[in-house]
């Protein structure tokens, strides 16, 4: 047995878009701590193969069919080597600090056997995770009874739901916790033994956690620690199976552990647990017939057109396609869902003269994107009215499934579009909006910005699902703009092919040639729209006192991008006296050749959601120093040292600075120039950090879960 290392073991049934998200919820916690994770796939095919290409390190055993819950468990275990092993649902997603509060608490407490988290509901209301041993009582006062839910508060629901026992997130000791989700002892397990697989599904946490305090060992509830359940995945994926072996295991629990006298009531509960078998099998079937069914009638052969028709259609709406990242978050979309699942098509308006285009994304794919030209990036009333009928009319001919909408006005017309879809033609169409970033400050004045969170809170209402691309973005949303409730912000961040930037050394010297820089020179380069909210003011003032300190030294500044303020910041440069050091390329098409050049890719915008050039440069192993605006602080990861002497702060991904300080811009450049150790290891960070979380396989994957998710199928 390994002292220092813990196994994690999963049961899957055809749960594998929800257990990708559960192991991206391990890596992302466990630290250095070593581990294996083991997962036992109870025969749902093809699927689980997706997890070897995100995660090869996963151990994968297949079974043939459904052995059941018990049993695919004691297959992990006999697969696990460690002090420590964690049982979890593939429907889990860990919170923060789970492994470093658990296994230090049983540290301190070596007469522990079990130890199950505080667990959360998809809403984040606390589940009754803990419980007291069941009695006859619990048939009607359960966790998920009839009476529980109508009087929640009610003596007897509290006295078999233990959760609330713990005060202050104090661990208490309790009869049995959820083996959702649960960390046990293998000492305890090689003395009281595997779990009951005569309990083929539910119950058996119960038993296993009665043997346990039966064998001396305590079972802790303890809070400190927390997971989210988005619960009954797997055995939604069959309901009438699902029910009736919930019953079968709750006689089973009651014939195993009941003693004379109460033994004469074995009759009675057989006959009262059948009768309430069928009262919830009638109940399902009134409520919501096609789930109870599903399984007769998914067992015959389904035509491959039928199968084509089934696929979730999704229309997808931007305002236009302009340079920069929400376009290549939407082709990416439209390119590589799953075609045999997902029918997704893109709705789009038309660039201004003055941005770049990036419509030739869709140059290589049959269908192109759908053109209204009213869904332009400008505000106009006349415009948008036009739009919403054009809009809804497409709606009516494509009768999607979910419209997912991104950028404001898009999102929008778009949306209230679909208002007047669903009153009007009675489809039940859901709705999902992207804030690629905001224009709730810096963009417009006091009363335009006011007017705009409005809307968007009015929006939200009719909103099911809202994706903010980190963290940041969604604390924001939530809590400075009060745009909704957490619990409707899903954290869906960026994805991108990025294998030509991890591979872009090939492209080394050919932007210096074409700009004619020497290799000596140092080149420092900003990319993005010359517009307002990118302040190039700021750069550009940070790059007259860098060239003052560096007289004796080459160094040369690029910019890449074009918009309405170009002919501004020319004359500005020109004021400011470093014209000559100053490059302005346009936009380039082949920017990952620009980054293969750079020393320093600097930003000082004044909003940002998160920079799709941040995330470019960290792919090509430059370093980066930006502003902390939006979602930035969440690329540039921890705070390593502070030096607010200098006016930065260097980052575990590279440098911060505070929005508008030239000064501490300028410093933070010569850092990065003059620093090759550190530079090196923000680079090499930075790196691992983007090729981990910035993928398009893990956007992809995530956007299917959420679309998967809000149709449950």
């Amino acid at each position: 047995m390994e002292e220092n290392k813990v196994d994690i073991v999963i049961v899957n049934y055809e749960s594998t878009n929800h257990l990708l998200r559960c192991l991206d919820s391990i890596y992302n916690l466990i630290g250095n701590l070593t581990f294996d994770i083991i997962v036992i796939d109870n025969g749902s095919g093809s699927d689980i193969h997706h997890v070897e290409t995100f995660y090869p390190k996963v151990k994968i055993l297949q079974n043939p069919k459904n052995f059941g819950f018990s049993k695919a468990v004691n297959q992990g275990l006999c697969q696990s080597s460690a002090k420590y092993v964690l049982l979890m649902n593939p429907d889990i997603v860990l919170n923060d600090d789970f492994f470093k509060s658990v296994l230090s608490y049983m540290e301190q407490n070596p007469d522990i056997g079990i130890l199950g988290p505080k667990i959360l509901d998809a809403d984040g209301e606390i589940e009754g995770s803990a419980r007291a041993f069941p009695s006859l009582l619990t048939a009607f006062f359960g966790r998920k009874s009839i009476l529980t839910r109508f009087f929640p508060n009610n003596p007897f629901s509290r006295a078999n739901i233990l959760t609330t026992l713990s005060r202050d997130n104090m661990p208490v000791s309790v009869d049995w916790i959820s083996g959702a989700c649960m960390m046990v002892r293998k000492t305890a397990i090689e003395d009281i033994g595997p779990m009951d697989e005569r309990f083929f599904i539910y119950w058996e946490d119960a038993d296993w956690c009665q043997r346990m305090g039966r064998g001396g060992w305590k079972v802790i509830y303890y809070p400190e620690a927390s997971a989210k359940h988005f619960g009954g995945v797997s055995s939604n994926k069959n309901l009438l199976r699902s029910v009736y072996e919930f019953h079968r295991s709750a006689f089973l629990l009651f014939d195993k552990y009941t003693k004379w006298p109460k033994r004469i009531l074995r009759p009675a509960a057989y006959f009262f647990l059948h009768i309430r078998f069928l009262f919830i099998i009638c109940l399902n079937l009134l409520r919501r017939p096609h789930v109870v069914l599903a399984p007769v009638f998914t067992r015959r052969k389904i035509p491959d057109k039928q199968i084509a028709r089934k696929r979730i259609k999704i229309l997808r709406f931007i305002s236009r396609l302009n340079v920069g990242g929400p376009s290549i978050h939407v082709h990416l979309l439209t390119k590589w869902l799953d075609d045999k699942k997902f029918d997704s098509k893109l709705v789009t308006g038309v660039i201004s003269s003055q941005e770049g285009d990036m419509s030739y994304l869709f140059d290589d794919m049959d269908e192109k994107p759908v053109i209204i030209p009213e869904l332009q990036r400008e505000i106009s009333f006349i415009k948008d009215l036009k739009a919403l009928p054009r809009v809804y009319r497409l709606l009516k001919h494509e009768k999607p499934d979910i419209v997912h909408t991104h950028t404001a006005k898009a999102g929008s017309v778009a949306r209230l579009a679909v208002i007047f879809f669903k009153i009007l033609y009675g489809k039940n169409v859901k709705t999902v909006h992207t804030f690629h970033g905001h224009v709730f400050h810096d963009y417009f004045g006091f009363i335009k910005s006011n007017i705009f969170v409005i809307t968007e809170r009015f929006m939200a209402k009719f909103t099911n699902a809202i994706v903010a691309l980190s963290n940041s973005q969604q604390n924001e949303l939530v809590e400075k703009y009060k745009i909704t409730q957490k619990d409707k912000v899903k954290v869906i961040e960026l994805g991108f092919d990025l294998n030509p930037f991890l591979s872009n050394n090939s492209c080394n010297g050919n932007f210096r040639s074409k700009i004619h820089v020497d290799k000596n020179t140092k080149l420092i380069g900003i990319v993005g729209r010359l517009a307002p909210i990118k302040n190039h003011v700021m750069f550009f003032d940070s790059a007259k006192l860098l060239l003052e300190r560096y007289k004796n030294t080459p160094v040369k500044f690029v910019v890449v991008g074009d918009g309405e303020l170009k002919e501004e910041i020319l004359n500005y440069c020109s004021t400011i006296g470093i014209s000559e050091k100053v490059i302005f390329c346009g936009w380039v098409k082949d920017v990952a050749s620009v980054y293969s050049d750079l020393d320093v890719l600097a930003l000082t915008s004044l909003n940002e959601g998160t920079p799709v050039s941040i995330i470019e440069a960290m792919a090509s192993s430059v370093p980066v120093i930006s502003t902390n605006a939006g979602g930035v602080g969440d690329l540039l990861g921890r705070k390593e040292t502070p030096l607010p002497s200098n006016g930065f702060t260097l980052c575990e991904n590279g440098i911060l600075c505070n929005i508008n300080d030239s000064i501490g811009f300028a410093n933070g450049i010569k850092y990065l120039i003059e620093n090759e150790t550190d530079r090196k290891k923000i680079t090499q960070n930075a790196c691992s950090f983007v090729k981990k979380k910035y993928v398009k396989e893990r956007l992809i994957r995530d956007i299917e879960i959420l679309y998967k998710d809000l149709l449950q199928v």
